[in-house]
């Protein structure tokens, strides 16, 4: 399991200083971004390293209890690799270990020269851990 902290900012927030949902969203899609890297195969390098793209196809978000300014949530990344497809799994944690949130952000694998479905490189496979 990977960890990332994010810290709600005021920009982060509405007038009332609640985390303004997208700004989740984002904080949960960069967590995934950041598991990428830590793994060795960061989505900017993924094009070129193996010819294909990781684009997102669906977004699954679920808020069970607000984010305020200062807070510092924890999200954690559980991959979900399939043939052709990239999942995560992801929830966000308060310090208390309260769950905040959870979302899905699933990812297609395409060739970079057609944009048609193709299988997950072997090497992102095995980086991203198919267990």
């Amino acid at each position: 399991m990977f960890e990332y902290q994010w810290k709600c900012a005021w920009g982060d927030a509405d007038p009332h200083g609640i985390a303004y949902y997208p700004n989740l969203v984002d904080a949960m899609h960069r967590a995934g971004e950041e598991f990428m890297d830590d793994r060795g195969v960061a989505y900017w390098d993924i094009p070129e390293e193996y010819g294909v793209h990781l684009p997102i196809v669906s977004m699954d978000t679920d808020f069970t209890r607000p984010v305020t300014v200062g807070d510092v949530v924890t999200i954690t990344v559980e991959p979900d690799v399939g043939t052709k497809s990239l999942g995560m799994e992801l929830t966000g944690r308060d310090a208390d270990g309260n769950a905040l949130f959870t979302g899905d952000e699933r990812h297609v694998c395409v060739s970079k020269a057609d944009n048609e479905p193709q299988a997950l490189p072997d090497a992102v496979r095995t980086a991203v851990g198919d267990d």
